[in-house]
C-alpha cells in the first residue's frame, strides 16, 4: 500500500535545505570524527547483522535488496554489505552532497548505488530507481534530522518500500524522557565532541546541532508508537553499550505479510 506524500512546504525545504550544507562542510572529517566514537563502528555492525539475520529469502540465486537511508559517507553502506555480502543490491540515500562524494570516493560492488534526496522523497526515488519491494531497509540517525510532524510520512514510506515479511532497522539516539540518558549525553557532546570538532575541523555548529536534535528527538516510546501507526509489527528493541547504554537504541520491526493498515 503506497500511501500519497503532501507536497513539500517551502520553510520546510529551506530547513533541509540548510541543513544538509552543513553535513557537506563537515563531510571531510565525519569518518574520523565516528571512529573516535568509542561504539559507533560496532553498534552499526551489530544492527545490519541481526536485520540481515532476520531477512527472508526469495531464493538462493537472488541477492538481497536493501535500503541504506541516510546513509552519509557510506559507513552505514559498509555495514550493510559486510552482512549481507557483496552481491548486495544497496542503494543509499542522502540529502548531504558532501556526504555522498565521500561514499562514492569508496571502492563498492557494482551492485551499490547513491541518490541526493531527501527521505521525504523516498517513494519518488523508490519508482525511479527500480527498487520497489526491497527486503529490507536500514536507517541509522536519520528520523530526528526530519521535521518532526513528517517522521509519521517518512516510516509510512519505508514501511511502503520494504516487502511483505521484510524488516526495517532504525538506529539513533533517543534520551527524552530519561534524565540520565539526557545528562551523560550533554556531557559527552559538550565535553568532548564539540572540542574535538574544533581541534579537528570538523564543522563543530554541526555537532551543536547533533547534541540539540537528540535532546529533542523522539523518545523510544513515541517512536514504538510512528512504528506501529505505520502498521510495522514484531517491534524489538536493543540498547548500546559502555557510555551509549541507554542513549543509543536500535529497533528492528516487521512488515507483516499482510498488512494491517
Amino acid at each position: 500500500m503506497l500511501r500519497k506524500r503532501p507536497a513539500a512546504v517551502g520553510p520546510v525545504e529551506t530547513r533541509g535545505a540548510q541543513l544538509a550544507d552543513e553535513f557537506d562542510r563537515a563531510a571531510d572529517r565525519y569518518d574520523l570524527l565516528t571512529r573516535l566514537n568509542p561504539g559507533y563502528h560496532d553498534a552499526l555492525h551489530a544492527a545490519a547483522r541481526e536485520m540481515v539475520s532476520l531477512l527472508p529469502r526469495r531464493s538462493r540465486e537472488e541477492p538481497l535488496v536493501l535500503w541504506d537511508l541516510g546513509c552519509g559517507s557510506g559507513l552505514s553502506t559498509r555495514a550493510v554489505l559486510d552482512a549481507a555480502g557483496e552481491d548486495t543490491r544497496v542503494v543509499g540515500l542522502d540529502a548531504s552532497a558532501g556526504m555522498l562524494s565521500r561514499a562514492r570516493a569508496k571502492a563498492w560492488p557494482q551492485g551499490v548505488r547513491f541518490v541526493q534526496a531527501f527521505a521525504q522523497a523516498l517513494p519518488e526515488v523508490a519508482s525511479d530507481h527500480g527498487q520497489r519491494d526491497a527486503d529490507g531497509a536500514f536507517a541509522a540517525y536519520l528520523l530526528r534530522n526530519v521535521p518532526e510532524d513528517q517522521r509519521d510520512e517518512v516510516v509510512a514510506a519505508i514501511h511502503d518500500e520494504v516487502r511483505p515479511g521484510g524488516w526495517v532497522t532504525l538506529q539513533d539516539y533517543h534520551v527524552k524522557g530519561d534524565r540520565v540518558a539526557q545528562a551523560v549525553w550533554t556531557a559527552v557532546c559538550w565535553a568532548l565532541v564539540m572540542p574535538l570538532a574544533v581541534v579537528l575541523r570538523g564543522n563543530p555548529s554541526i555537532y551543536r546541532y547533533l547534541w540539540r536534535s537528540v535532546v529533542d528527538n523522539d523518545s523510544t516510546a513515541q517512536l514504538q508508537a510512528r512504528l506501529e501507526r505505520a502498521g510495522l509489527t514484531d517491534i524489538r528493541w536493543r540498547t548500546g553499550t559502555g557510555w551509549q547504554r541507554g542513549i543509543l537504541h536500535t529497533v528492528l520491526a516487521r512488515r507483516p505479510e499482510k498488512d494491517l493498515t
